[in-house]
């Protein structure tokens, strides 16, 4: 997908000063952080990289005045071959301030990066576990009504006799002797005259700073366990068939007291041959016999609340629709039901005694079968 404009990402005219810059971030940053976003979290930090990646530029001096002189080109090189990256965003003192410093927010935000989150500039180790998503299959009833169905889920957590640290209940950890605790090894190679250093993540500890001298024997040193949980839901009424639910912080563990990644249940309903639904509106049908289609009446008709009567007119014609009110799906996020649309088919006799038929010829006012034989209402004068 082709870049933005970084001046309208942030939505501030070329003219804009650095704080007006800096207000627009701060204010969209809070609205797409994939925490607290209304959209979907994957939309959600797609934005907020772009809005992070178009503040990184225009908020520097240098880097803006190149970008307004030859776009994109001109600030390609302060990102490097593979564009923008958390670990070049000079503008860390910022974030930190807006979403509160080491927060679980901060923390889910970087992890979910696919980095560690780092303190004092040393990698900690710890990574945000990963979503889970499941189905949950409810009947078409609980659109109407709500539900709170019981799931279980899979569950990777914290090992409770170590804690999470991997190391067995009460020993210690020792302090990494390659890295001496950083948690990053410095290697210098000299080539001639040209000395290349490389710091990198440290290959015995990876990147803890710190040794486990007695493994855990419940989770064998890894810090996490798996079990089932059981969750309760809350499935608002007038949800739709195929919404997703997200239920935060009931994902996997994260490794090394990492946050733990998001439950995301997609909520399904069971077909029925009864009903069909389609937005706020529910759609039946019923069969009546042919006196109450002639004469009028009242039937009993299946709704999501139960039977309800249904008054019908004389004279009804075949696949007349009659709509009941407040009889369909609420609106989602509170408001009034739709309606229930009825379609009325007309149940035809498929014999009729002697008399029947008479007395359908009568309400017709169609002769019957002698009318032949009876005197003609005009005679024809005598010539």
């Amino acid at each position: 997908m082709a870049k933005r404009d970084y001046y309208e990402v942030l939505g501030v005219p070329k003219t804009a000063t650095e704080d007006e810059i800096r207000q627009s971030y701060r204010r969209l940053a809070r609205q797409y952080h994939p925490d607290v976003a209304k959209e979907n979290p994957k939309v959600a930090e797609e934005k907020f990289k772009e809005i992070s990646e178009a503040y990184e530029v225009l908020a520097d001096t240098d880097k803006r005045r190149k970008y307004d002189q030859m776009g994109f080109a001109g600030v390609e090189t302060d990102f490097g071959p593979g564009g923008f990256n958390w670990q070049n965003f000079s503008h860390m003192g910022d974030l930190e301030d807006l979403l509160g410093g080491a927060s679980p927010l901060f923390q889910q935000l970087f992890g979910g990066f696919g980095m560690p989150f780092t303190v004092g500039g040393r990698p900690g180790g710890a990574y945000r576990g990963n979503d889970v998503e499941m189905t949950v299959r409810l009947p078409l009833t609980a659109a109407v009504q709500g539900a709170r169905p019981t799931v279980e889920v899979p569950h990777t957590g914290p090992c409770p006799d170590c804690k999470g640290t991997g190391a067995r209940d009460g020993t210690a950890l020792e302090t990494c002797p390659e890295c001496h605790g950083e948690g990053q090894v410095r290697r210098v190679q000299n080539r001639g005259y040209t000395q290349m250093i490389t710091i990198g993540e440290c290959p015995r500890c990876h990147g803890l700073g710190q040794r486990i001298l007695e493994r855990c024997p419940t989770c064998s040193g890894n810090g996490r366990v798996t079990s089932v949980e059981r969750i309760e839901l809350t499935v608002p009424p007038g949800v739709d068939d195929g919404s997703v639910l997200r239920v935060p912080g009931h994902g996997s563990a994260g490794v090394r007291g990492g946050r733990a990644g998001d439950l995301f249940v997609q909520v399904v309903f069971e077909p029925s041959t009864e009903f069909r639904r389609e937005g706020t509106e529910l759609y039946s049908e019923t069969t009546v016999p042919l006196s109450t289609a002639l004469l009028g009446g009242e039937v009993e008709v299946g709704t999501l609340d139960g039977r309800a009567s249904l008054r019908i007119p004389s004279g009804t014609q075949p696949e007349t629709q009659f709509r009941m009110r407040g009889k369909g799906f609420p609106r989602f996020r509170g408001g009034s039901r739709g309606d229930q649309i009825v379609t009325v088919h007309v149940e035809i006799p498929r014999s009729l005694s002697g008399r029947e038929k008479e007395l359908v010829r009568e309400a017709l006012g169609k002769a019957g079968p002698s009318a032949s034989k009876r005197e003609p209402f005009f005679r024809r004068r005598p010539s």
